[in-house]
């Protein structure tokens, strides 16, 4: 049989349970018993010194006394109901001397000798006696812990002389006649039940939230920290987000030098053979052919360490600098001013239509805006047809600002979807064959992390092409 293994908000609200209802349970016990045995010690005084008025002839009047009590207990006229609840259960009884009962409010022991009783005992002496004993007059099945309070005190005559004792005796339990402190200790506890399992339940989320997240970065996913309430699980995430940073800094570092060694030998491996071939005899148009071949080569080196800096740089970045409100239609348009830009816009004779709203505004850091844009525009130039048109959209809701790049290309199937985001993954271009480096949407997605945004990208619903999203949400 499988050992039965409980959760931590589990453990938690047991150990809560077990420690409140102990805590509720003494101070409802001791109040009752302290409250109802104040109370009894006065109403043993003062029924002591009723009797005491009721002498005749050198005895209690027992009859007198009787009918006193009698109609004590069995109040009549208004609030009878409250007092009825007070009194049913209280007991009264009177000793002569000797310890011997003469009246029983009960009617259940009279002539019994209780002079061994503690309480009648020390009232016999002139002291007033206090008994708390299990109750259970009737051998009736009471509540667990069910208590009686006895409490004696002497009866003199107008001589000081004791001629007997008067013993008062009150249940303790729960139920009709009971205290009404253990019905509000129940509703204490209720409510303290109620919280602890709300308690309970935000830490067990909280630690099943940390150690799902923890779960799935094990197995390489890339995720978002979740949204986690407890201070002392806020600052484990914390610890855990820099431990994963400074994993992910040596992946990179390491996957930059591998990448980086092997995107290098090709066009290394070209210019040693075209600097060879120099060497050789050839006239000048083979000369600056080679030659051309030479800077073509630097040229992709240059700009493949520069992306790699540049990516390298904003992936240990943590926070924004220097964060203003930004003119979407101005950015829009300064990205599309860049002379390479201009120039494929040309040649490929295509259009740009914009529906942006006037005035609409966003608040980023405007380099790394420009550049996320203008790195989603350039995926839109290079697969979109000759003619074709791309489309920049720009709207704005309660919570965020969406920047959409639409274009008319051939868009992407879905085992190219999955890996777009992968780190030097690229596809070739429709119109030149040319990969690019794969470092693109893996720069804009972080820059989108640090506005606490994100990117999307997806086919377009209803004819070719793709669509990528920019959203920017107010609170970051």
């Amino acid at each position: 049989m499988k050992h039965l293994k409980l959760s931590l908000g589990s453990k938690l609200f047991i150990l809560y349970f077990l420690i409140s209802s102990s805590i509720v349970w003494l101070i409802a016990n001791r109040t009752g018993e302290e409250s109802a045995e104040e109370i009894m010690i006065h109403t043993s005084s003062l029924l002591s010194q009723i009797a005491s008025h009721n002498i005749n002839d050198g005895a209690i009047d027992v009859e007198v006394f009787g009918s006193t009590v009698s109609g004590y207990l069995n109040p009549h006229g208004l609030g009878k109901n409250n007092q009825e609840k007070q009194l049913s259960n209280l007991e009264i009884y009177l000793t002569n001397n000797d310890g011997m009962v003469i009246y029983d409010s009960q009617g259940l022991a009279m002539g019994s000798n209780l002079s061994r009783n503690i309480e009648v005992a020390s009232a016999l002496q002139g002291e007033q006696g206090v008994r708390k004993i299990p109750y259970n007059p009737k051998n009736e099945r009471l509540l667990f812990g069910t208590k009686a309070l006895y409490v004696s005190s002497p009866i003199y005559d107008h001589e000081k002389n004791i001629l007997g004792t008067l013993v008062a005796i009150k249940p303790i339990y729960f139920g009709k006649g009971g205290s009404r402190i253990y019905e509000y200790a129940f509703y204490i506890f209720f409510i303290s039940l109620i919280i602890g399992g709300v308690a309970s339940y935000i830490v067990s989320r909280d630690a099943k939230l940390l150690v799902k997240y923890t779960s799935r970065l094990s197995i390489g996913e890339d995720i978002s920290p979740p949204n986690i309430h407890n201070d002392e699980f806020i600052r484990l995430l914390e610890a855990i987000e820099k431990l994963r940073n400074e994993l992910e800094l040596k992946d990179n570092v390491e996957e930059y030098i591998d990448t980086l060694a092997h995107e290098l030998r090709t066009p290394i491996t070209g210019i040693r053979a075209t600097a060879e071939n120099l060497l050789l005899p050839m006239d000048d148009k083979q000369r600056i052919h080679f030659i051309q071949n030479i800077l073509d080569s630097n040229t992709h080196m240059d700009k493949l360490v520069s992306r790699l800096l540049e990516l390298s740089r904003i992936e240990r970045r943590e926070t924004l600098k220097n964060v203003t409100t930004l003119n979407i239609d101005a950015v829009v348009n300064n990205v599309l001013k860049a002379p390479i830009r201009v120039k494929t816009i040309a040649n490929k004779n295509l259009r740009i239509e914009f529906d942006i709203e006037k005035g609409g505004e966003i608040r980023a850091e405007k380099l790394l805006l420009e550049q996320a844009i203008g790195n989603v525009i350039n995926n839109a130039l290079d697969f979109s047809p000759k003619g074709g048109t791309i489309t920049i959209k720009a709207s704005e809701t309660n919570t965020a600002v969406t920047i959409m790049i639409l274009d008319e290309g051939p868009g992407m199937p879905d085992h190219v979807l999955r890996k777009l985001f992968t780190r030097f993954f690229s596809v070739s271009r429709p119109d030149t064959g040319k990969r690019g480096n794969g470092l693109g949407l893996r720069f804009v997605r972080k820059i989108m992390q640090l506005h606490g945004g994100e990117i999307t990208l997806q086919n377009r619903f209803l004819q070719e092409g793709a669509e990528a999203r920019l959203r920017f949400p107010f609170d970051y």
